[in-house]
């Protein structure tokens, strides 16, 4: 049985290092703005560690996107995944 919480977790990670990608910041620029470690960074954006709300927001602000279209755009991936 699927894990709707972790599914989740895992597309917000993914749906974060697109936005990284299409932005093209790198992880050092995106550890200068936020002021979180560079691991935590890491483990953030690769779904190893479940992003803190705080944490979240930050990186979406580092990002220039809103945390919504994070969320919605991870419903959307997990909901698709689903059926």
């Amino acid at each position: 049985m699927a894990d709707y919480g972790y599914d989740f977790s895992q597309a917000v990670a993914a749906e974060l290092r697109a936005e990284r990608g299409r932005t093209k910041q790198t992880v050092a620029s995106i550890v200068e703005a936020t002021g979180l470690s560079k691991s935590a960074v890491l483990h953030y954006l690769n779904g190893k560690r479940d992003i803190p709300t705080q944490a979240f927001a930050t990186i979406c602000r580092a990002l220039d996107v809103s945390p919504v279209v994070i969320f919605e755009r991870a419903q959307a991936a997990v909901v698709d995944d689903v059926g």
